[in-house]
């Protein structure tokens, strides 16, 4: 028998509750994490039994494996474990090398047979298993309070111990959905707002908005920065940059001010709406949580979306802020999104805005002004910008 090799073991989310379409997810989860290890060293990826196995990894760089398996939409949780025979004595000589050297007050013995023709069953192998690292460390079983979960997989034809569990983001595989559009500033909510779409599977691209050179271009500076961090997550996307000064200056011009950033806001969803089109993305996204600011309060989000015909996604639609931060900060756009920068809408901002628009009003004043060349103008000077993971490698 061969000595035992390291694997890791991922176990999927959601995907185990699809039917007759689950093979399709599973090749994108697979295709997923082949990008993910890419640069680190395995022998192959192998699913079995609703289970996928990173062969022949090396266990000191174990760290950077950790890292990048938290990154993986789609997964429960991924374990480090060593590969053996399915035979209580290599299972057992596979115990003792992935716990020696450590310090354990109290264990547990979490095992799970596949292999229903293995002559023991799962009580037999958690019995024989703890009575063996009992001897060992003089540890006591402790099933509620311990402080190492050793877990043993029984397959046909080999087995897996493990102790170290990581909890993954769950979800649908990235990508493995139709695709949206995201709306994307460099602030807090609209990166949180589509990593929530990215757990969901959504093949995301992304459209942003810029007064450069009225303003400065760090705005767009920080969405790149951004998308370089959901790259990540999502692997790969497209960027759209529109500049829409000449737009806005149009608008201030023609229309009274407590309505500008209604009507820039109406504005950025025709423009986003010919780019969906365009790109056969048949949702929009964005980062609205209702009445955090004044073009949020219900009367406006209507009045803004009467611009789309295209269905708005709004996952941040019920969280309050702090939730959002927190999120932020977890899946790491939290430090740039608050960099100083001038935002294209903020920037113009009147002293009073609308909170209650009425739709005979924003009709109305729309009656007034034709944007139609100006739009066109916006569209043909669209900067795009591809995402890849792959840069990275």
């Amino acid at each position: 028998m061969n000595p035992p090799s390291y694997s890791i073991l991922l176990h999927y989310s959601e995907i185990a509750l699809k039917l007759k379409n689950r093979s399709h997810f599973e090749k994108i989860f697979i295709q997923n994490i082949k990008l993910h290890m890419l640069g680190l060293e395995y022998s192959r990826i192998e699913l079995y039994a609703a289970r996928v196995f990173i062969h022949d990894i090396k266990e000191d760089l174990w760290d950077e494996y950790k890292k990048r398996l938290t990154q993986i939409i789609g997964m429960q949780h991924a374990t480090l474990v060593l590969k053996t025979a399915t035979d209580i004595d290599e299972i057992k000589n596979a115990t003792k090398i992935l716990i020696k050297d450590k310090k354990i007050d109290s264990f547990r013995i979490s095992a799970k047979r596949n292999d229903k023709s293995f002559k023991y069953d799962t009580n037999d192998i958690n019995k024989q298993i703890g009575s063996f690292v009992q001897k060992m460390t003089n540890a006591k079983v402790s099933l509620k309070f311990y402080s190492l979960n050793i877990i043993i997989e029984i397959l046909k034809n080999y087995s897996f111990i493990g102790f170290e569990r990581i909890k993954g983001y769950s979800g649908l595989p990235a990508g493995s959905q139709e695709k949206a559009l995201s709306l994307i500033s460099s602030g807090i909510d609209s990166p949180v707002a589509s990593f929530e779409l990215i757990k969901r599977g959504v093949k995301l691209d992304y459209v942003h908005f810029h007064s450069y050179p009225a303003i400065s271009n760090q705005s767009i500076e920080n969405v790149k920065e951004i998308l370089h961090i959901l790259k990540l997550y999502q692997l790969k996307s497209k960027l759209y940059l529109v500049p829409i000064l000449s737009i806005q200056q149009k608008i201030m011009e023609i229309i009274p001010d407590k309505f500008w950033v209604i009507f820039f806001r109406r504005v950025m969803l025709q423009i986003s709406n010919i780019i969906a089109n365009k790109i056969n993305a048949v949702a929009l996204v964005t980062g609205d949580s209702v009445g955090q600011v004044a073009s949020q309060t219900l009367s406006n989000i209507r009045a803004i979306s009467d611009a789309s015909l295209l269905p708005i996604l709004r996952p941040l639609s019920g969280s309050n802020k702090e939730d959002i931060i927190n999120k932020a900060k977890k899946i790491g756009t939290y430090d740039t999104s608050v960099l100083p920068y001038q935002d294209c809408c903020s920037f113009f901002v009147p002293k009073h805005p609308e909170t209650k628009a009425k739709m005979k009003d924003i009709l109305f004043y729309e009656s007034k002004i034709n944007l139609d060349n100006l739009i066109d103008e916006a569209i043909s000077n669209i900067e795009k910008i591809n995402i890849n993971i792959k840069d990275n490698i």
